[in-house]
């Protein structure tokens, strides 16, 4: 802002000098002209030059600040941008261009691992109901601020649009949190069943239940994609990326342990009183949010 006003300031002087030195000349019209003549003559030109200089850096500071208002203007597309005035947990409106939407809910989560985490899906109770079919699952069910499940569709779009990290909390019955949290995501999309494409790095307390899933695509009681010769989605009462059938699996019955909410490096069959899944946009990512809505990668 300094720069600017200094500029600002430059170009002004820079035009009254350049005005007096032409008077000056005008007024000396018809007088013998010695040596100082082409002295102020260069000395105009010298402004001239620098006064275009000066043009050139306004125009060029204009059109930033053009280009960072009208990214200030543009909804975010994550909860790192939506919430990064208040940083406080909430129900926030972002915009998802796989989708071409403008004006999705979606939950941000500010007090785990520094914040600007979306939910994706969360268990605290029982009163939703998991047991769904495959259209439910694309969809997405539930309360945003109670139980709830994105949905497929938005899950893909979110990862496939810019890479994401994951995050899973958990808490057990005697009240011990964990965490799980990987590098990356990558949902396929429907074509490909919602299949978990990708999975990045490991870290965390709960160990790490999720892997074993890789590469599964999503299972739903109308949608067997499972390899085991049952219907795993059946049996357990959700839908989920079973194999034969889980180590971690989230949305089975709640207050159940077989097929509740298992993540079977923390206890086997014994189920958590509360999770949830979050996405976050990795470094990768950020580093093109931050270039501005409107931007490709190339």
């Amino acid at each position: 802002m300094f720069r600017f006003v200094y500029i600002i300031l430059l170009y002004n002087i820079l035009s009254f000098r350049i005005g007096y030195g032409l008077k000056q000349n005008d007024d000396t019209t018809g007088t013998m002209c010695d040596c100082n003549c082409d002295v102020q003559i260069d000395i105009v030109k010298n402004f001239m030059k620098d006064l275009a200089d000066v043009r050139k850096c306004k125009d060029k500071i204009t059109n930033i600040e053009t280009q960072l208002l009208r990214n200030r203007a543009a909804k975010p597309s994550s909860c790192i941008e939506a919430a990064a005035s208040s940083l406080k947990n909430g129900v926030y409106e972002i915009q998802i261009k796989n989708l071409n939407v403008t004006d999705v809910e979606v939950f941000c989560e500010e007090s785990v691992d520094f914040g600007g985490w979306l939910v994706i899906q969360r268990r605290q109770s029982g009163s939703v109901d998991f047991k769904r079919d495959w259209h439910d699952y694309k969809e997405g069910f539930g309360n945003i601020t109670e139980n709830f499940w994105i949905g497929l569709e938005t899950l893909h779009a979110l990862t496939s649009g810019c890479e994401q990290e994951l995050y899973i909390h958990m808490k057990a019955r005697n009240g011990t949190e964990y965490y799980a949290k990987y590098s990356h995501i990558l949902i396929g999309n429907e074509g490909e069943d919602y299949v978990l494409k990708k999975l990045g790095k490991y870290s965390g307390s709960a160990g790490d239940s999720l892997s074993y899933h890789l590469g599964m695509k999503f299972s739903t009681q109308d949608r067997d994609n499972d390899y085991s010769k049952g219907n795993c989605a059946e049996y357990y009462h959700g839908g989920w990326w079973f194999k034969d059938c889980y180590r971690g699996y989230l949305n089975g019955r709640f207050g159940h342990n077989l097929g509740g909410l298992n993540w079977h490096d923390i206890e086997k069959d014994v189920s958590l009183v509360f999770a949830q899944i979050m996405i976050r946009p990795s470094s990768i990512c950020w580093r093109k949010l931050m270039l501005g809505n409107g931007y490709q990668q190339v």
